[in-house]
C-alpha cells in the first residue's frame, strides 16, 4: 500500500535524523562519523545511505527541519488578530524558539555548529537562507504594521528592521548557550526598555 510505504519511509527518515541529532549534540558534527550514526540508529550503512548521501545531507535536513519548525511556531504569532506589538511578538517568538532550541532534543547546541558549517557548505547555506528569508518576511510584515500604528519609525525599511530583530533571536540563543542565565521573557522586556528609554 503506497500510504503505508510512505509512512514507513517517513518514520525511517526520522529514525536516522534522531540518531544523528543525538550524536551531533554529544560529539559535534566533525567528531561524529557515519559509522556512529549507523550504530546509534541501529540501521545498516545501506539503509542510511538510501535516505542520505552524506553526513552533510543529514546536517542540512536537521537544520532545515529545525528552522522550519520555528517558522511554523512564528506564523500564528504574526497572523494573530489583533496583531501583537513588536515587543509582544519578540517575547512570544523567543518563548516558542526556546521550546524548540532548549528542549530535550538539544537543538540549541546544534545551532552554532550549523551556522559555522554553513560558512563552508553552500548547499547548507542555501537551505538556511531560504528558511531565514521566510522569518524575515514574517517579521517585516509585523514591522510594517507597527509603522502604520506609529510605534516604529515610518522612514525605516521594514526588511532592514526585520534583520535587526532576527539578530536579537540569534544573540539570545548564543548568550543562553554560553551563559545560561537568561530567560526569553526577561530578554524581550529588556529589549523593549532599550527601545523606549524615555518611558
Amino acid at each position: 500500500m503506497p500510504r503505508v510505504s510512505q509512512e514507513h519511509s517517513d518514520l525511517r527518515r526520522q529514525q536516522i535524523l534522531g540518531a544523528a541529532r543525538r550524536c551531533f549534540v554529544r560529539e559535534g558534527f566533525h567528531q561524529t562519523s557515519m559509522a556512529d550514526i549507523f550504530a546509534e540508529s541501529g540501521l545498516s550503512a545501506g539503509s542510511v545511505y538510501g535516505y542520505f548521501k552524506s553526513k552533510n545531507d543529514i546536517i542540512g535536513a536537521i537544520a532545515g527541519d529545525v528552522v522550519a519548525e520555528i517558522v511554523r511556531l512564528l506564523e500564528p504569532i504574526m497572523a494573530a488578530e489583533p496583531l501583537p506589538t513588536w515587543e509582544e511578538a519578540i517575547e512570544r517568538g523567543l518563548v516558542s524558539a526556546s521550546q524548540v532550541a532548549f528542549g530535550d532534543e538539544g537543538f540549541g547546541r546544534l545551532a552554532p555548529q550549523v551556522w559555522a558549517e554553513a560558512m563552508r557548505d553552500e548547499a547548507l547555506r542555501d537551505v538556511l537562507g531560504e528558511r531565514y528569508r521566510r522569518i524575515h518576511e514574517l517579521i517585516a510584515g509585523l514591522v510594517a504594521a507597527e509603522q502604520r500604528a506609529g510605534r516604529i519609525a515610518a522612514d525605516r525599511d521594514p526588511v532592514d528592521v526585520a534583520k535587526v530583530l532576527l539578530s536579537v533571536v540569534v544573540g539570545y540563543m548564543l548568550q543562553r548557550l554560553l551563559l545560561g542565565d537568561i530567560e526569553p521573557v526577561v530578554y524581550a522586556r529588556a529589549l523593549s526598555a532599550l527601545a523606549r528609554p524615555g518611558d
